[in-house]
């Protein structure tokens, strides 16, 4: 009789562990989101005497320092043309045309600016005779 008491006692304590060890438990996970991005991304396509380049910017600061960056090179005798958000460079017949010049560092900027963000591509060289920024943008 002991013995099956013991037994009786063993298998009542293995079953309640058995029976707990199944019970559900409720785990909470904190999921993360993806980080969230706020700049703008521009991907850049550019040529500097024709060579071929292609770039990713992130945020309008990138943007920025990348156009001062072309308009030096311009100074430094460079021909450099850019298109912006993976507008291809074209070579061949346009549909439109337009030209800008001046002596304006800051207005070339804002005119190179201005066309690329219009899906323009945009060829700038310099003049170092005149002082001219020449600006040619074909869409």
């Amino acid at each position: 009789m002991i013995k099956t008491t013991i037994k009786t006692v063993a298998l009542l304590a293995v079953l309640s562990v058995s029976a707990v060890g199944c019970q559900k438990e409720t785990i909470t996970v904190e999921r993360q989101t993806g980080v969230e991005l706020r700049d703008t991304v521009y991907t850049v396509r550019y040529s500097i005497n024709g060579v071929m380049y292609a770039e990713t910017l992130i945020g309008e600061q990138a943007w920025a320092e990348f156009l001062q960056r072309m308009l030096a090179l311009a100074e430094e005798g460079y021909q450099v043309t850019m298109s912006r958000n993976a507008e291809s460079i074209q070579y061949g017949m346009a549909k439109d045309v337009v030209t800008f010049k001046t002596k304006s560092k800051e207005a070339a900027y804002a005119w190179v600016e201005e066309k690329t963000e219009e899906g323009y591509e945009v060829t700038v060289t310099y003049n170092p005779q005149t002082g001219e920024y020449i600006c040619v943008g074909v869409k």
